[in-house]
């Protein structure tokens, strides 16, 4: 009995995590190399303080460093951070929501029916944090450098010791971490309110019409809520961060607005928002099918 009740448990689980995973590492060959070069050129932006147009500043890293050094600056690193990402991620999506919901006393979800939403976003964003800050580190470090460099010298620099290399590719974990828990919880929670909001009944599949809505309005408040915290992550991570990697995030925010002004706050937000959408129509049907077929669907 014990043998079979594990196997029944074990195909519970197995199942979903593989299809999930699969469907994810999808997602990746889908988005990129669109996406890389959406978030190339908005961490561009946030990183510098100046007053070119996207466009001029897309013509001048294209004939400063090329196309390949240049404009897809960091593409190595996006693919590995995303192919990793997406590995674990729609696990992570559709799974630890539904674990909270059975977790959580039914009293307390029906007080605060978002309230398994915000814990997995959470528990998403610390995870992340901890094992992709290396990966986004050097990113964000290859698509701000003016010249083609040695990734590790310069994080190196004159810092041998093997702490102070750890040190370094950990710059701006406090501020990721924070970006990552707004970020998290903020999508989670908009993407199933909105997604459930077009529905009649849980089990129904949305329309590519439902999906388009779906994708724009859960980008509008993705904005308005995480920008700010993405610039900060951007200024503690970028090629030239000596005046930001010693502050705290509070001296950070002030920072970017004592340099930029309120605006600098959403630098790039063009590019953001339509990276996001993009994103959004990917991943909006992947997750409502998952959800309906591995999940726990729950109208707010």
């Amino acid at each position: 009995m014990s043998e079979s009740i594990y196997k029944v448990r074990t195909q519970k689980y197995l199942k979903p995590i593989i299809e999930t995973q699969i469907i994810g590492l999808s997602r990746v060959i889908l988005g990129l190399p669109i996406d890389h070069v959406f978030d190339r050129f908005k961490t561009l932006v946030q990183a510098e303080n100046t007053q070119s147009s996207i466009k001029q500043l897309f013509k001048e890293t294209y004939r400063r460093n090329g196309m390949l050094k240049g404009v897809f600056a960091g593409f190595s690193s996006q693919i590995s951070i995303q192919l990793f990402k997406q590995y674990y991620r729609w696990p992570m999506m559709i799974l630890i929501p539904k674990y909270y919901k059975e977790l959580l006393p039914s009293s307390w979800i029906q007080n605060h029916p978002a309230l398994h939403k915000g814990l997995a976003g959470a528990t998403i964003a610390i995870f992340e944090s901890l094992v992709t800050c290396p990966m986004e580190r050097i990113k964000c470090q290859l698509m701000t450098q003016y010249e083609s460099k040695s990734i590790i010298k310069q994080l190196l620099k004159n810092e041998h010791q093997f702490s102070h290399f750890i040190k370094n590719i950990y710059t701006g974990m406090e501020a990721m971490i924070l970006k990552q828990v707004v970020s998290w919880t903020n999508y989670l929670y908009w993407d199933h309110k909105i997604r459930y909001l077009f529905k009649d009944s849980p089990s129904q599949a949305l329309t590519l019409q439902q999906i388009a809505m779906c994708s724009l309005l859960t980008s509008i408040p993705n904005i308005l809520f995480v920008q700010p915290f993405d610039v900060v992550k951007t200024a503690y991570q970028m090629e030239n961060n000596a005046n930001y990697k010693s502050l705290t995030i509070p001296q950070a925010f002030v920072k970017v607005y004592q340099d930029k002004g309120l605006k600098g706050y959403y630098a790039g937000w063009q590019l953001r928002l339509s990276q996001f959408i993009v994103q959004a129509a990917l991943s909006t049907p992947v997750m409502d099918y998952l959800e309906r077929l591995h999940g726990l669907p729950n109208d707010f």
